[in-house]
């Protein structure tokens, strides 16, 4: 089993620091560092993802959100935002505005209003699509999510020839390696297949869960989604979820 450690790796998380505090309690009034963030610029349709970097007394650094493509979206000085995360009663939001860029590609953002509590449901669903490799004994499949929750995934791999024939499928409840890849961060960790589900092609479409994620995985897994969310429903598409 993999320890905890190797669970979440961020790719910048050696900038990740933190000195001092905003005021008001952390991840309750605010997102503290390393939180992962929904990001929602005032007056637009498509919300981003990015994780809180290190605060200071007065602003919050965050990382280059990303649009749902993985593309790092531009900074607009003055622009009025809305901070979403996953904090212990659920999801909370937060008003707050875009002061400056640093060198390395920083949001320098400070907090202007009270927090709120967000209604939800619980482990929906979203769709979403991201790189994901997946990984038993010595075969990988590469591809790409349908949808994703915080209970586990939809993916669609490619072809690989041997799968089936000279290479057994995995059983139900195995553990096998898998590596999600969520634009400045990458999860990695084990999932189990549920169900294979029948195509008329050639690709693989898998029904995975995951099998231990511990908090700060699910945190990041739920900003994700509610992005997702976000988004589908900005495009009148959540009925389908």
């Amino acid at each position: 089993m993999m320890n905890e450690d190797e669970i979440v790796t961020g790719r910048s998380a050696g900038r990740t620091e933190q000195h001092g505090m905003v005021a008001g309690v952390p991840n309750v009034d605010y997102p503290a560092a390393t939180t992962a963030l929904s990001v929602l610029p005032l007056g637009e349709d498509e919300a981003l993802t990015a994780r809180v970097r290190r605060e200071t007394e007065s602003f919050l650094y965050v990382s280059s959100p990303r649009n749902p493509t993985g593309e790092p979206a531009p900074f607009v000085e003055r622009d009025m935002l809305e901070l979403s995360w996953q904090a212990d009663d659920g999801l909370r939001s937060v008003p707050a505005e875009a002061v400056a860029r640093t060198d390395d590609g920083q949001w320098k953002v400070t907090v202007t209003g009270a927090a709120n509590k967000i209604q939800r449901r619980d482990a929906v669903r979203a769709p979403i699509g991201l790189s994901v490799t997946l990984s038993w004994d010595r075969t990988t499949l590469v591809g790409s999510t349908v949808d994703l929750s915080e209970g586990g995934l939809l993916a669609v791999f490619r072809p690989h020839g041997d799968l089936g024939v000279g290479v057994p499928f995995p059983k139900k409840g195995h553990p096998l390696a898998c590596k999600l890849d969520l634009y400045s961060d990458e999860l990695v960790t084990e999932v189990a297949l549920v169900r294979r589900r029948p195509r008329q092609d050639n690709l693989h479409e898998w029904s995975l869960r995951f099998l231990g994620l511990p908090d700060p995985a699910a945190d990041l897994i739920r900003s994700h989604v509610f992005t997702a969310l976000r988004n589908a429903r900005a495009r009148g598409l959540t009925a389908l979820y």
